[in-house]
This record gives structure tokens, sequence and C-alpha cells, in this order.
């Protein structure tokens, strides 16, 4: 499994590199805000989300995304994942809620694809 931690950028054509091991047109990734770290790949948003964790995220700085490769950037990223689902931290379902979290996501996402 093709999981990458992005702490300086990654390209679209390394995107679909790794996006053609499971879902082609689409990647799955998790952010991490504090950090301003990205990781991609994997079948499911906990592949990434684990990895970043090994890497010394913390939990509750970590948002899952998804990106749609064959859209135009600014309607590329989906705030849509399981791990999204945080109640204790007012978020209930599996779209991230809190439009500043959203709004930092995708600074640090739009920052490391280039």
């Amino acid at each position: 499994m093709i999981i990458r931690i992005v702490d300086d950028s990654i390209s679209l054509d390394e995107l679909r590199e790794i996006a053609k091991e499971y879902y082609i047109d689409m990647i799955k990734g998790v952010a991490d805000i504090s950090k301003e770290i990205i990781a991609v790949g994997g079948e499911y948003h906990m592949d990434a989300n684990m990895k970043i964790l090994e890497n010394g995220s913390i939990q509750s700085d970590v948002w899952g995304f998804n990106i749609l490769l064959d859209r135009p950037r600014d309607e590329r990223i989906e705030f849509t994942s399981l791990i999204n689902i945080r109640p204790l931290a007012g978020n209930r379902s599996m779209e991230v809620e809190d439009e500043e979290i959203r709004k930092k996501m995708s600074d640090i996402i739009n920052r490391k694809i280039i």
C-alpha cells in the first residue's frame, strides 16, 4: 500500500500515480492542521491517518479529505471521511463542519499539491 506523507509538495501527476492503486481519479488523504502536513494514499482514510500518527501527529489535529483529480483546483477537495465524526469536538458528521478547519485544510492541501 502506497501512503506518502507530504511535508513539502507533491505534483498532481504523483498523486495520480498513487491513486491508481485504489481509486484512479480520486485519492484519500488526511491533513494535520497543526503541523501543516498531509498524508495521501491507501484504501481508507484510516490508512493515511495511522501513517501520519506514526509520524508524530495527534488525532485532534488530523482531518480526512478526498481529492477528485479530474476537477478544477477550486472544486477538487471533499471534506468527507469517517475519521471526521467527532461528537466531542462538535463534528457530528463525516463532513468537516467547522468553516475555519475547512479553510485551514484547503490552504494546506493547495500549498502541498503543485
